[in-house]
């Protein structure tokens, strides 16, 4: 099968680019989780700001990874401030 060169780039775009739509799909823990990703808190800091054990904070946040269609941490953390779930970080 052969693409159109113009097709195959607009191809890889869509299926490289974040779905921030799918940020609507999170559920509130979801979003208290990537609030707290996006201020640089690590996966043991989450569970303990939240009461949970580290297993449930990596449960939430792979699921977090696989509804925004994103790869790392760095990436959610960018769409979430991007999107408005959390706020930018302050400069000092």
């Amino acid at each position: 099968m052969h693409l159109d060169p113009a097709i195959a780039k607009q191809l890889t775009r869509s299926l490289a680019a974040p779905k921030p739509q799918a940020a609507d799909a999170l559920t509130e823990r979801e979003r208290e989780v990537l609030v707290l990703v996006a201020q640089g808190l690590s996966n043991p800091q989450i569970a303990d700001s939240l009461v949970i054990s580290e297993r449930t904070a990596r449960t939430h946040f792979s699921n977090i990874l696989g509804k925004l269609g994103v790869a790392s941490r760095t990436q959610a953390a960018l769409l979430a401030i991007r999107e408005g779930i959390a706020p930018a970080p302050s400069a000092g």
